[in-house]
């Protein structure tokens, strides 16, 4: 399987797994580092419109079962006109910086950093970037607190 995800995408580190039942859209406007573990059920959709954006997960990311990753929305501007025929938004690029950790089921939509060794709570829904060495969960996802401190 490594063999194929390093053919198939922008980067791939040979200590990554892409684990079976995950999903990758646009593979080559993918980078997979260092350590990283994509659970099954996880989808990775990257824009493959030729100048569309793309997913970065740095090294030792951990992506829970379930995590969706969408680069792109789809437009809805008109009322008189079917939203499959609106076409989509410009995407925006998603970075999982290193050392984070993406709880089961989280979406992440375009435009997001999150930063590095932070943590998004299960089931989180993360419309905003997310600093350094925070935990942040719900929906919207928003900051709990910092991690290494107590919540008192």
């Amino acid at each position: 399987a490594t063999k194929l995800c390093k053919k198939r995408f922008a980067e791939f580190s040979d200590s990554a797994e892409f684990r079976p039942g995950a999903y990758a859209i646009a593979c080559s406007k993918i980078k997979i580092g260092k350590r990283v573990v994509i659970r099954p059920g996880s989808m990775l959709f990257a824009d493959p419109r030729e100048n569309g954006a793309g997913i970065i997960v740095e090294d030792d990311v951990l992506l829970g079962s379930g995590v969706h990753l969408y680069v792109a929305d789809h437009e809805f501007k008109s009322p008189d006109i079917p939203i499959i025929n609106q076409g989509h938004s410009r995407s925006e690029s998603i970075i999982l910086r290193k050392g984070c950790w993406i709880g089961a089921n989280v979406i992440i939509l375009k435009g997001v950093t999150v930063g590095t060794n932070a943590v998004i709570g299960a089931g989180s829904i993360v419309t905003k970037s997310i600093p350094d060495t925070t935990l942040a969960a719900g929906n919207p996802c928003r900051i709990i607190r910092t991690i290494g401190t107590c919540n008192s």
